[in-house]
Parts: structure tokens; C-alpha cells; sequence
């Protein structure tokens, strides 16, 4: 598997530090509004990766931060009078409502920053007794001019950093270019005890801080977020981290390209943004994300109404031409179409893993599986295959769109699963697991979730399965 490293700047083969596990930090939410369309572009995206990391055998460790300490949020909570860490879980949990609307897979850690305070004072006071960082009457300031290596990942020339740095009117810093690691600043229901004074993070140094926890101190395998973190923030999360003694911080550095409106970025400080909730009364979270996947994850995607109906026009299109609707299909099929149609299969499943294995080309991936689709609607029009024929031939369609999270089956298809069918399944599911064959126990997963059915383990041990 290939993907474009930001750091170097070229495409490599994907190599993890612990063969068969791989452990990704992506840069998640400030929870002071509501998501947009713009963040979910970037973790529809990392979505897409795990899931294609995990079908192609690694075990994923993802890690996504929440932000619910921070300056937009206090100034949100003032405005609407409410403690910051109340107004943060509020918007918190409506984003993770949202995105599971999208069909994401829950992060395997979702830490906030609130609750890991010690964690990241430790770090601080580490990168201080290396040498890298100094306290001031204002804060804790990391010292750029300590660390040589600053810019190698945004490319950005010190000289200009320095002429576009400046200081606040309360800030005592060394240098102008300085970044805060913890400020001095007290706010009710926002601030922490600390060595320095009462104060909070700055927003930097949390990133470095829950990565390292999760890794032990290890470098991650890779670091994902959108474009526009790349300067100054994940910059800065290079210098402090590897200032703190992880080097390299992280091995592989992947960004997602803008979504776009009218060729200008979606953001909420530009007053463009289209609220993801909003978005949802429109258009299903399966057509959002058909959308996404049909653009490569680090190009510019533009939003409108219409292309975001073309995403969903294409989808029913494959689930018409891959659903066999009652009373269509032959009792006796002809061998050879069929075998027409089986070798279109294998050849679009060909593509697509090649596809996904450059870079994750989702697009390509995507456009051989519909070409392929469009065989299983000519055979299924002209009534020249069998039912079974054309059951176990578009199963292995739908299989591949489940492994990007897309549901390629008409949903009166999928939900019409009986139940003896799915506890059948389910039990071979779990004798799978006894045997330690997660293979086949994932196999049996991504065959029910095709078809419209989620299973979820407990942590008991248990198998919870449920309609999509």
C-alpha cells in the first residue's frame, strides 16, 4: 500500500513501526458550533483509509482529539451563558451524532483535551528541561530558535515566519515567532491548575500530548487532519514532540484537500459553511459520503446542491443494477454471460484494490466498480443469468463498496435480511471469534454489513446486530 507522505513529499510505501498495527492521530473538533460539511470531508476520508488499512489486515489504533478547551469556545459560552466544558460536550455529542449518520466507525480513543491536563503538564515541563521552552509572566513559550528542523514539514522559510510573527500586547516572549505551550490566563470553568500559574493549554501542544500518552512515547504511524493544519499546527506538534525526545514524531504525515464553495474554503469564519446537520435533512449520510469518495481525499472538492445530487443519482444507480427486485432473474441462466459477467467482477475488483493500494484513488476505485455494475444491469435486463448466478456475482460489488463504507444494495433489499438468515450468520460468526480466526470473523462482518446489517461487539463479548 502507497500514500502520499506530506513530510517528504512524495508517494511511499505505507510501512508501520509494528508490523500488522497501525496507529493514526487525526486532529478532531473544536466543539463550539455545529460540524459542517467541510470537517466531515476530512474524516469521511480518514474513514475510508482505516477501513482499507483493516481489509487489507492491520490492526488500527485510531486516535482523534477533541479540542473542548479553547478560545472559541469561551467566547461561544459567553455569549450564550453557559459554562465552556458544558457548551463543548453539547456540540460534542451532536457531532458525534452527526458523523454517525455518515456511516464512520468510532475512533478507537476519543480523548479531550479537559481531562488530560496532567498529561500534557508533564510534557511541557519535559520539553522545558530539555532546553526548548521557557515561562514567562504571560505563559510557557516553545523557543523556535532551539530547534533547527523547524519548517522541514510546511516548507516555510524561518525568515518569513519571523517577519509575519508578532506579539500580543500581554505576551512576554523571546522571539516573536515563540508559540504557546500553556497560558496564563484564568477563566471560569476553563482553566487549570498548573507549576506555571492557573491557565490552560495552548492548542498545539494537546495534539503532541494524547498522541504520545496513547503511543507510550512512540512515534505514531501517521498523522492525518485537513491542508490547513499543516502550518502552523502540525509544524509546531513536530517541534514539540520531537523536542520532548519522540524522533520522528510521526512517520507517515497525510492531509485532505479543502472543501470548497465557489472555489473558496468552507469555514465558519468565512460565514460559507454549510452545517453537516443541515445537510443530513437534504441528502442521506450514504449520498454525503458517495459524494466525498468520488473525489481523491487530498484534491479540492467543490460543494454544490447539484453535484451532491449526482452522487446520489450514481449511487441508486448501482444499487438498482446490482438488486435483483422480486420476480426478476432467470430460473437457469446462460454460462456464458454469466462467466461474462463474473469476469467484469473480477476485473473491476482488480482495479479497485490497485486503485486503493495508489493513494488511496477512490475516484478510479469507484468508477471500475460502477463500469462493472452497469454488466450486471444489461445481464439482469435481458434475463440472462440466473438469480444465483447474479446473487453470488453482484455480492463481491457490494463487498467492495462496503469496505469504503457505501451500502451498495437498495435498502429495501438489505433490511429485508430475515432474521433466521442473519442469526445464522451471526452465529458463525462467533464460533469464528472462539477460534481466533478473525478472518473469517471479519469476512462474516463485512457480508451482513453489505446487506444493510451492523454488528457491534460488547465489551462482554457479546454480538449486537442491528438495520442500518
Amino acid at each position: 500500500m502507497r500514500s502520499y507522505n506530506t513530510l517528504a513529499k512524495k508517494i511511499e510505501e505505507f510501512e508501520t513501526l509494528q508490523p500488522g498495527r497501525a496507529v493514526i492521530y487525526v486532529c478532531g473538533i473544536t466543539p463550539y458550533d455545529n460540524s459542517h460539511l467541510g470537517h466531515a470531508r476530512t474524516y469521511v476520508a480518514f474513514d475510508i483509509i482505516r477501513r482499507w488499512w483493516e481489509h487489507n489486515g492491520l490492526e488500527v489504533v485510531h486516535i482523534q482529539n477533541v479540542t473542548d478547551v479553547e478560545d472559541k469556545i469561551i467566547r461561544r459560552a459567553r455569549e450564550m451563558k453557559m459554562p465552556p466544558l458544558q457548551l463543548a460536550a453539547k456540540f460534542d455529542k451532536a457531532s458525534r451524532e452527526d458523523m454517525m449518520e455518515l456511516g464512520m466507525l468510532p475512533p478507537t480513543h476519543m480523548p479531550k483535551i479537559s481531562e488530560f491536563i496532567p498529561q500534557t503538564i508533564a510534557l511541557i515541563e519535559k520539553i522545558i528541561g530539555n532546553g526548548h521552552a521557557y515561562a514567562t509572566a504571560s505563559g510557557v513559550y516553545f523557543d523556535i530558535s532551539s530547534y533547527p528542523e523547524y519548517g522541514a514539514l510546511s516548507g516555510q522559510n524561518m525568515e518569513k515566519i519571523r517577519s509575519g510573527a508578532r506579539i500580543e500586547i500581554d505576551e512576554k516572549k523571546k522571539n516573536p515567532e515563540d508559540f504557546a505551550l500553556w497560558k496564563l490566563e484564568e477563566t471560569e470553568g476553563a482553566s487549570f491548575e498548573s507549576p506555571w500559574g492557573v491557565g490552560r493549554p495552548g492548542w498545539h501542544i494537546e495534539c503532541s500530548a494524547m498522541s504520545l500518552y496513547y503511543t507510550k512515547g512512540r512515534p505514531l504511524d501517521a498523522h492525518g487532519g485537513a491542508r490547513d493544519l499543516i502550518f502552523p499546527h502540525h509544524e509546531n506538534e513536530i517541534a514539540q514532540s520531537q523536542a520532548s525526545g519522540t524522533v520522528p514524531f510521526c512517520r507517515a504525515w497525510m492531509h485532505t484537500g479543502f472543501l470548497t464553495v465557489n472555489g473558496e474554503k468552507m469555514a465558519k469564519s468565512l460565514g460559507n459553511f454549510i452545517t453537516l446537520r443541515d445537510a443530513l435533512k437534504k441528502w442521506d449520510g450514504q449520498a454525503i459520503r458517495m459524494f466525498f469518495a468520488m473525489t481523491h481525499y487530498r484534491s479540492p472538492v467543490d460543494f454544490s446542491e447539484s453535484a451532491l445530487d449526482s452522487a446520489k443519482n450514481a449511487l441508486d444507480n448501482v444499487r438498482r443494477s446490482l438488486t435483483l427486485a422480486q420476480g426478476e432473474g432467470a430460473d437457469d441462466g446462460d454460462s456464458a454471460e454469466e462467466r461474462k459477467m463474473s469476469e467484469s467482477a473480477t476485473a473491476a475488483l482488480k482495479e479497485f484494490q490497485e486503485c486503493m493500494d495508489n493513494d488511496f484513488d477512490t475516484p478510479n476505485a469507484i468508477a471500475a466498480l460502477i463500469a462493472s455494475s452497469k454488466e450486471f444491469a444489461r445481464a439482469k435486463a435481458e434475463g440472462s443469468v440466473s438469480r444465483k448466478a447474479f446473487a453470488i456475482e453482484s455480492s463481491r460489488l457490494v463487498n467492495a463498496f462496503a469496505v469504503l463504507g457505501i451500502h451498495a444494495l437498495a435498502p429495501t433489499q438489505s433490511h429485508g435480511m430475515q432474521k433466521d438468515e442473519i442469526e445464522m450468520l451471526m452465529a458463525q460468526r462467533l464460533e469464528a471469534r472462539k477460534g481466533k480466526d478473525w478472518k473469517k470473523s471479519d469476512e462474516i462482518r463485512d457480508t451482513l454489513k453489505a446487506r444493510g446489517v451492523i454488528v457491534e461487539d460488547s465489551k462482554e463479548g457479546r454480538q449486537i446486530w442491528r438495520y442500518a
